[in-house]
């Protein structure tokens, strides 16, 4: 800011402070200059943030697409209304079949009537809640015993019951208790409602029921604890609603769901390259360049993206000489329905396994997982250990369960058993494994001579559980171990069988291998098991490609974004500096010109004052 008073040409007449401003626009020249520099700079930040946002969504389907596990590939169909079929993945497979029995859930109800739900119908305070067999599976604390007291006691444990009153009349109560789940593994009783006259069994718990074949002699039932059926095709679930006969479920191989969405991935790949192409354009009718103009950084991502895909050699995917994509869903859906299992791996991953020399032929270690910062190439894998499934064996005294208490704990679930005078092993484990099944503990029980073996579901420390038998712990014969080794020479995870790879420093990062196939024999010479050859498809390679050149550390757009917003700062910056280098000139020309002004003035009132003496004579 300028200091002193300046009345712009009052003495002189001239006008100053437009000299002052046009002196000042001349020299602010170069500062303008920088700021046009920033605008462009500013443009092309603005335009890269832009172009980094739409890559990330062109990835995120890009990855939607490669998870070729998810694909939607086939569709079904049934020849009974009462039956719905659903199809997942790309199997097909039909089944025919009559419709037996429906699955019901297991229900009593209270013989008699109480006058009010704060009867007390428990006088013990306790209820026990019974399985099919007999053998308790939970003891309830009911407080008083009353009605109400006894539906709270049941709706809030772990039971899996559902207790409620009905009022059958003003004044009326019964009680009615139903299983959550159906299927006759749910069936129960309850002892200690001394004050009802007994309770009935309102539907009896049973499983749905389906019968394949009409040939006494070959057909054979399946049954489900509910009305659906899963895993009898695979690929293919179906409900039934009522008893049918002659029904056809169907799952056939569809690839227009998955067409519809190779379709969508083209047009936003298109869409990117269009605005791509926008952004780098120069206009010779108004001489004007997109906000990317000139940016090799663009050209080659440009390049980059018309390579992976034009080198992807997926079906139904090409090149147009214009520089976009184009699809054809016909070539797609073709090629899909020829082979299912070929196209998707065009689109997603393909893992080709080298046995090494000593391992079986047979070995294989299929790909279960992958990730965009997997990069295709040739890995060694190497286990130490394979999975092994926990297992423990129980030896009752000579062979003899009666009276014997059995307890399985995973966890919070626990499933307790007790012998019943003179039941065999058989009928004994078979029980068993009805009550581990409902409780989902992941372990079955199996018998072998005057023993009994249980074994987890699941490969891995995660299935881990234990046995006792009367209160004492029995022998574990396996314990549950995870998979260990290494992928491409770095250490990798174990979960089970699943042989995982987490290593930033590894081309192989992000890639997951089933190593079930893979036995102890195959690694008693050793831990090398053989290569895998890793191949992404176009889906995952044109997400790897996304991910890379947008990667916020050392993406090459990332990085320009950020060097273009470090010049928009060293400018601001300069000009800046300008503004206080113009404010000075400034300050410096108005004190000079006040300067002139005052110097006029005084040589004004001199030349009056000099005016005014009489005048002489030599």
């Amino acid at each position: 800011m300028s200091t002193g008073l300046s009345i712009s040409g009052a003495v002189s007449g001239i006008d100053t402070a437009t000299m002052i401003n046009q002196l000042m626009s001349v020299e602010a020249s170069q500062q303008n200059a920088l700021k046009t520099r920033q605008t462009t700079a500013q443009k092309a930040v603005d335009a890269y943030t832009s172009v980094i946002s739409s890559l990330k969504d062109l990835a995120t389907k890009a990855k939607a697409l490669a998870n070729t596990a998810g694909w939607q590939g086939s569709v079904a169909t049934s020849s009974a209304e009462s039956v719905k079929a659903t199809a997942s993945g790309t199997a097909s497979g039909s089944l025919t079949f009559d419709v037996e029995d429906l699955a019901a859930s297991h229900a009593l109800v209270s013989r008699n009537t109480v006058t009010s739900t704060g009867a007390v119908v428990a006088s013990g305070g306790t209820l026990s809640i019974r399985d099919a067999t007999g053998n308790e599976t939970a003891s309830l604390d009911v407080g008083g015993g009353s009605l109400a007291e006894v539906v709270a006691a049941i709706n809030n444990s772990a039971t899996g019951l559902r207790a409620s009153t009905v009022q059958t009349s003003p004044g009326n109560y019964r009680l009615q208790v139903t299983t959550k789940t159906s299927g006759a593994a749910g069936e129960f009783s309850i002892t200690g409602l001394d004050g009802f006259a007994g309770v009935d069994i309102l539907t009896q718990g049973a499983d749905a029921r389906i019968t394949v074949g009409s040939d006494p002699l070959t057909q054979y039932t399946i049954t489900s604890s509910s009305n659906t059926f899963s895993g009898v095709v695979p690929g293919l679930s179906f409900t039934v609603s009522k008893e049918e006969t002659n029904v056809t479920v169907e799952a056939s191989v569809d690839g227009s769901k998955i067409a519809d969405d190779v379709k969508a991935l083209v047009e936003a790949a298109n869409g990117v390259l269009g605005s791509l192409s926008k952004q780098t354009a120069y206009d010779t009718s108004t001489k004007t360049g997109g906000a990317l103009l000139g940016e090799s950084t663009i050209r080659n991502l440009q390049q980059q993206i018309l390579s992976t895909v034009g080198g992807a050699g997926a079906p139904g995917v090409s090149l147009t000489r214009d520089g976009k994509l184009s699809f054809d869903a016909a070539k797609f859906t073709t090629a899909f329905e020829a082979d299912p299992a070929k196209t998707a791996s065009l689109y997603g991953a393909t893992s080709v396994f080298t046995p090494a020399i000593g391992v079986s032929e047979s070995a294989t270690l299929p790909l279960v997982r992958t990730a965009t910062t997997a990069k295709p190439g040739n890995y060694a894998v190497h286990i130490s250990a394979t999975a092994a499934r926990e297992q423990w064996r129980m030896d009752p005294p000579g062979g003899d369960i009666s009276g014997q208490t059995v307890v399985v704990m995973q966890g919070s679930k626990v499933v307790t058993y007790t012998g019943g005078v003179g039941e065999t092993l058989v009928d004994a484990v078979a029980a068993m494994n009805s009550q581990l099944s409902s409780s989902n503990l992941g372990v079955t029980a199996a018998v072998v001579g005057a023993s009994v073996f249980f074994t987890a579901s699941e490969l891995g420390t995660g299935s881990a559980f234990d046995v006792t038998m009367n209160g004492a712990s029995v022998t574990r014969t396996v314990a549950g171990q995870d998979v260990a080794g290494d992928i491409d020479g770095y250490a990798a995870t174990g979960s089970g069988a699943i042989l995982s790879l987490t290593d930033e420093a590894s081309d192989a990062n992000g890639l997951a291998f089933d190593t079930t196939a893979i036995s102890d024999a195959d690694v008693a010479g050793g831990s090398y098991v053989g290569d895998v050859s890793y191949t992404p498809g176009l889906a995952q390679s044109l997400a790897n490609l996304l991910d890379a050149v947008t990667d916020t550390r050392d993406g090459s757009l990332s990085r320009a974004r950020a060097s273009r917003l470090s010049d928009v700062k060293d400018l601001q910056d300069s000009i800046d500096s300008w503004d206080l280098r113009l404010e000075a000139r400034r300050t410096a020309l108005t004190k000079q010109f006040t300067a002139m002004e005052t110097a006029i003035a005084a040589l004004r009132s001199q030349t009056s004052a000099l005016s005014g003496l009489p005048s002489t004579s030599s």
